[in-house]
């Protein structure tokens, strides 16, 4: 389903804009009449009824197709900063050797490896075409400089600039990523706050008073997004009137959205909206890393489209395969901000690199045997 929001002076006006963008078949799901004029129509098109049922294709057809769209562009043109030193905030195995493994590198170990992960084939193949260009008989070495090739890596830093707001879907881990954000920056002596938003879910407040509480720090519940404006307009005050060189970071958890529901995605829109015009608030994906490919990567994209850049991924530590944050990543076009693979708060987060993820596809490799997959003419 393919949704589209439209902006009139009349509702006439806006429906008129959906029947000429989208045609006759297009259902209007919400509409909305603003506080100062106009009107803000959301219309869904199901271009499954395009075709007849025995022509849709199979969601790894579908999946395939997609990446092929994005596998034939280039790759990213710009590169990653360089890191700075890592701080203490951070975790402290970001400092380790990545590069040391026992895997072989040869093509077929590289190709399983993947296969082992869920990578869809065609974004398979090209990492293993990259990694095999690479000049080194290092397995993690190769692999990673295919990554960076293909992804992009930004992370969080300790103390950013503007708020952070975790969005996605539930179960995904907002509310604990948040607070282990929290916790980072704590750790490195940053005055930090959370805003709540989340009056959805039940227990939401009182997860994220018992985190303020662990870690000393002030928690805001805004049930509206009028109340989450005020708290930020209170925090750029006090910011202004305190000494400005001292380090300060915000972190707001909102309740769960699937963007696939009008009313959900109608909700999260404007949130995004308030905290991007209040306190050029960034939005940040959280997704856990196990799931369908296509579903993740669809997800994904529906969230960059609300002007999300970058994501978080949790549940490392307890995902089979990561094959489909590969996919969200592609599809999306999302940076690689930080990785989550502990349930505990203390440096609850690390750094997102090329190395850190090609450790983490090739680490079950290590233990699983072989298989022939030795390509046949």
């Amino acid at each position: 389903m393919r949704m589209r929001t439209f902006i009139a002076d009349t509702m006439v006006e806006a429906v008129a804009q959906v029947r000429e963008a989208m045609g006759d078949d297009a259902i209007i799901v919400s509409s909305l009449e603003g506080e100062n004029g106009g009107f803000e129509v959301t219309a869904a098109l199901d271009q499954r009824e395009q075709v007849g049922s025995d022509d849709l294709p199979t969601e790894e057809t579908s999946l395939e197709q997609i990446l092929r769209e994005h596998l034939n562009a280039s790759p990213k043109q710009e590169t990653s900063a360089p890191r700075s030193p890592t701080s203490p905030g951070e975790r402290a195995d970001d400092q380790g050797d990545f590069t040391q493994t026992s895997i072989p590198f040869t093509e077929a170990t590289l190709r399983q490896a993947l296969e082992d992960q869920g990578v869809p084939g065609i974004l398979a193949k090209a990492l293993v075409s990259f990694s095999m260009s690479v000049d080194t008989d290092n397995s993690v070495t190769a692999l990673a400089a295919a990554l960076e090739d293909r992804f992009h890596f930004d992370p969080l830093p300790i103390a950013p600039a503007h708020p952070i707001m975790a969005v996605g879907l539930p179960g995904h881990g907002k509310t604990v990523t948040i607070a282990k954000l929290a916790a980072r920056a704590t750790v490195e002596n940053v005055r930090s706050q959370i805003i709540s938003t989340d009056a959805e879910r039940t227990g939401a407040q009182a997860q994220a008073e018992a985190y303020g509480n662990l870690l000393k720090i002030p928690v805001d519940h805004a049930e509206t997004i009028d109340a989450m404006g005020l708290v930020l307009d209170q925090r750029t005050d006090r910011i202004g009137i305190e000494a400005a060189d001292g380090r300060e970071a915000c972190f707001i958890d909102t309740a769960a959205a699937n963007p696939f529901q009008p009313d959900e995605l109608q909700t999260i829109r404007r949130l995004i909206e308030a905290g991007r015009s209040v306190a050029a608030a960034e939005p940040v994906l959280i997704l856990a890393a196990s799931g369908d490919p296509k579903s993740m990567a669809e997800t994904a994209q529906e969230f960059s489209r609300l002007g999300v850049c970058r994501m978080i991924v949790t549940q490392l530590d307890v995902s089979r395969r990561v094959g489909g944050i590969l996919a969200a990543a592609e599809v999306a076009g999302l940076s690689f901000a930080q990785f989550s693979d502990t349930p505990y708060l203390a440096r609850g987060v690390a750094v997102a690199t090329p190395l850190r993820l090609a450790q983490v596809i090739l680490a079950h490799a290590q233990s699983t045997p072989l298989t022939d997959h030795t390509e046949t003419s």
